[in-house]
């Protein structure tokens, strides 16, 4: 049973806006379908409710824990929430009859804007959503929130829908984003459940406004709760990952510490690499995560060279925010059903937003094209277009073929097999970014990643320590891991002044 399993039975009755903070492996996902769940049952009225994420992959999570209890539900992204609910149908109520049109999200750096009246012109000849050339600025949600603002009908109708909207991963939210969720709570009174870990927020070079979701825990219009039970890690592992993080610090737990937590300072590469196998139990699953593909794919060559057979896990060009676009997920779909085991068209039929209307036999049979002719560019580049027309995406073509060209190096290279099936490999070496939401038994990090003076690596030094269920080494040569010790040296002073009997020797072995 959980130490906080009387908040968690809190958090399933209280009424009004929520906002959860809950920590690496408390099993946010799980409390957020049991309160949607329980809302859907207990909802005897017309209306319905909105659970809007930042991946399609987390949707399509929802969507499966959910099953038939979606109902008539609103499951996605956040940026399909305000296209299909706000932007298509309102736009024209605001900037009139010229934008009673089809819209079309394009995101790709060829769409990019400077200010928002060019974003509104840009839309009226032609059609597609854009971006501003600023990342931290978001087009998008400022513009639906415009439309609330000035559209009667928009907010009656967002009103009259939902009884409760549900957000998750809340801390990459950026301040558009922000300003749009605080409007349909403050506004429209539409009762917000929002959860997130200002600790992993780890795009604020993107734009992310971790301050927002912070903010929340001082505004009186909401219930406020934390979530801090992990269910991954031992608790050795959460004791380290824990004192690191000043909000939760308090959390740290008297327990037997058995060298499940390493730092080794090494001088030589090959020192590191003795260690490492002596250390690790090739049994179990192991990342070796680190700040850059490129360290990534040295430490993969290393270890190798000593038969510690550890996989690199590059990330995607069909990922790169510079393709997205309303139909970048067939690319995507079809990358998977080519380079992924036991993805099949069940899968991809699982990816279209509206699946009804298209048959799984036709799709079976496009697909099997299009992998029957991936050596083949001209081939393959036709058959992708089939694909893509059947699903009604026909008019924007030269886009469609820049990313069929990336679709095609990309299942062409043998170096990408792993990334579409990196559940596959027990060794693995990737990004700390890439393993967000992702645990394994073991976990290496290098000490040289963490220069803690500089803007959000403490975000990402959280991610790295916290995957772990089992064991952690840090390795760091000389001065790295001398000034990564000052750091460890540091956080136990503070806890110790939270007045918790704490030691090193309790928290981490050094070996020199």
């Amino acid at each position: 049973m959980p130490v906080d399993k009387d908040i968690r039975d809190e958090i399933l009755t209280s009424e009004g806006n929520i906002v959860i903070s809950a920590s690496a492996g408390t099993g946010k996902t799980y409390t957020t379908i049991q309160r949607i769940i329980k809302d859907a049952e207990e909802n005897n009225k017309y209306q319905t409710f909105a659970a809007v994420t930042f991946t399609r992959k987390a949707a399509k999570e929802i969507l499966h824990r959910l099953g038939p209890k979606k109902g008539e539900g609103f499951v996605g992204t956040n940026d399909n929430f305000i296209w299909l609910e706000i932007i298509q149908p309102f736009m024209h109520d605001v900037y009139g009859e010229d934008f009673r049109i089809e819209i079309k999200p394009d995101f790709s750096d060829e769409n990019e804007i400077k200010t928002f009246a060019e974003g509104i012109e840009k839309i009226r000849n032609t059609q597609l959503m854009c971006k501003y050339n600023n990342i931290k600025k978001n087009f998008a949600f400022q513009l639906a929130l415009q439309i609330l603002k000035k559209s009667h009908s928009s907010r009656r109708y967002m009103k009259a829908k939902y009884y409760r909207i549900y957000i998750d991963e809340y801390q990459d939210s950026d301040v558009d984003m922000h300003s749009f969720f605080m409007f349909l709570c403050d506004e429209l009174k539409i009762p917000l459940f929002i959860v997130g870990d200002s600790k992993q927020s780890i795009y604020g070079w993107r734009g992310a406004y971790s301050n927002g979701f912070t903010g929340l825990f001082t505004k009186q219009t909401f219930k406020k709760f934390e979530l801090w039970h992990n269910f991954r890690s031992n608790k050795v592992i959460q004791n380290y990952s824990n004192i690191f993080m000043e909000s939760v610090r308090r959390h740290y737990q008297q327990t037997e510490f058995n060298d499940e937590v390493i730092g080794f300072r090494y001088s030589t590469d090959s020192e590191a690499i003795d260690y490492i196998s002596e250390w690790i139990d090739v049994s179990k699953k192991c990342a070796f995560l680190n700040y850059s593909n490129n360290s990534s794919e040295k430490w993969s060559e290393r270890l190798n060279n000593v038969d510690i057979p550890f996989v690199y896990i590059p990330g995607s060009p069909l990922d790169y925010s510079n393709l997205e676009s309303e139909h970048v997920w067939i690319a995507r779909a079809i990358a998977h059903y080519i380079l992924q085991r036991r993805y099949s068209e069940y899968d991809f039929m699982d990816e279209i937003p509206m699946p009804e209307a298209f048959r799984i036999f036709d799709i079976k049979k496009l697909l099997i094209e299009i992998k029957d002719s991936k050596y083949d560019l001209n081939l393959f580049n036709g058959n992708c277009i089939k694909l893509y027309e059947y699903l009604g995406y026909c008019e924007d073509l030269e886009k469609i073929k820049k990313e069929i060209k990336v679709l095609y190096d990309v299942v062409n290279d043998e170096k990408y097999i792993p990334t579409y099936n990196q559940d596959l490999y027990k060794l693995t070496s990737g990004t700390i970014h890439s393993s967000k939401g992702l645990e394994f038994e073991q976990v290496i990090i290098n000490a040289q990643d963490y220069d803690m003076t500089r803007e959000g690596i403490k975000f990402l030094h959280y991610v790295a320590i916290s995957r772990p269920e089992e064991r952690l080494l840090i390795i760091g040569q000389n001065g790295f891991m001398d000034r990564y010790r000052s750091y460890i040296q540091n956080v136990i002073s503070e806890t110790h002044n939270l007045g918790i009997d704490i030691e090193c020797e309790k928290v981490i072995k050094i070996i020199e």
